[in-house]
């Protein structure tokens, strides 16, 4: 490796430390305001009712992280939710072992993903097209799954247990979460594949000279990103004791904000899923805590479209005084 090499992978380790820092700061202070504001927050009651839904949304933000890492965006991500959580019903209703099911779910998102990649690398349709086609196409086979797009009842306890028992207090979602995010945190810093990925991201045709086969980690990206986006849709369903039609709409656009407040470049070759957590975190503290105000969703919308706007423009004056 080059010095002019060493030199630029530092400075961006000091940019993703720094992200880290200010959105895990940016969370202290979230939580400090809400706790005076509403006397409900600052309770352990509150607060596994936040890890249990953040925990979801910063599973499907991780895989969305790896693929705007690699210079990619997938929009799909909140319909496989839904279509998921919809076969999983209708199969478990027909008497499939939900042993079965679930790892038939997770296969499904990760063919999912798979032929969103293969649209990208081989088709040559850029990923904004190509994930806008299977978002539409996967919410109309859900809602067209059942008469009236009723939701469909999930009535094996095995798989609610599954999906959302308690370890303790601890919700096994969170230690789901854990996993995953160990798991991932060490394939983006310590392997090859890792490695490429941020090549891919940072110039893909640099990356193609250097020997990475950038249509391979396009690909994989997206199929990792599908993998763990049906595996909210499992929880989600579980949660819900039912597949629902439209679970999981607008949850694009949570991934994809958690991810870019956590301080991944959405022009790609930058970021992590430890920021990514920080990043869904801040996005699940403001919800519940505007929602304990009594605030409504339209008026949420616009608070979670300024802190995004902040976090944007925080990161890019971080990059020019620094890079």
């Amino acid at each position: 490796m080059s010095l002019v090499q060493e030199d630029y992978k530092t400075k961006i380790a000091k940019l993703t430390a720094q992200s880290q820092v200010i959105i895990f700061l940016g969370l202290i202070i979230a939580v400090a305001i809400f706790s005076y504001l509403s006397p409900y927050f600052f309770s352990v009651r509150n607060f596994m009712n936040i890890i249990r839904q953040m925990s979801m949304i910063a599973i499907v933000a991780f895989g969305m992280t790896f693929v705007i890492i690699a210079g990619e965006i997938d929009l799909s991500v909140g319909s496989i939710i839904g279509i998921t959580g919809m076969v999983a019903a209708i199969s478990m209703k027909n008497g499939l072992n939900p042993i079965i099911v679930i790892g038939g779910a997770l296969v499904l998102g990760a063919l999912i993903g798979l032929l969103n990649g293969l649209m990208v690398v081989k088709v040559k349709i850029t990923a904004f097209l190509a994930t806008l086609v299977t978002m539409s196409v996967l919410r109309g086979l859900s809602l067209a799954s059942t008469p009236g797009s009723a939701p469909v009842t999930i009535s094996s306890s095995l798989f609610v247990e599954i999906t959302t028992a308690n370890i303790g207090l601890i919700p096994i979602v969170l230690i789901y979460l854990i996993t995953i995010l160990s798991i991932l945190h060490f394939v983006l810093n310590k392997t090859v594949f890792g490695r490429h990925i941020y090549a891919t991201g940072g110039g893909a045709n640099a990356a193609a000279l250097a020997g990475v086969n950038i249509q391979f980690i396009k690909t994989m990206v997206f199929v990792i990103s599908g993998l763990l986006a049906s595996f909210s849709g499992l929880v989600l369903a579980g949660r819900l004791s039912a597949g629902v039609p439209d679970s999981g709409t607008g949850w694009e656009l949570d991934a994809i904000a958690a991810a870019v407040l956590g301080g991944t470049k959405f022009s790609g070759g930058q970021g992590s899923v430890i920021g990514t957590l920080g990043g869904a975190l801040i996005m699940g503290v403001v919800s519940n805590g505007l929602t304990l105000l009594g605030m409504t969703y339209a008026y949420q919308l616009i608070i979670k479209g300024l802190i995004i706007a902040l976090a944007v423009i925080l990161d890019i004056w971080v990059r020019r005084t620094e890079v």
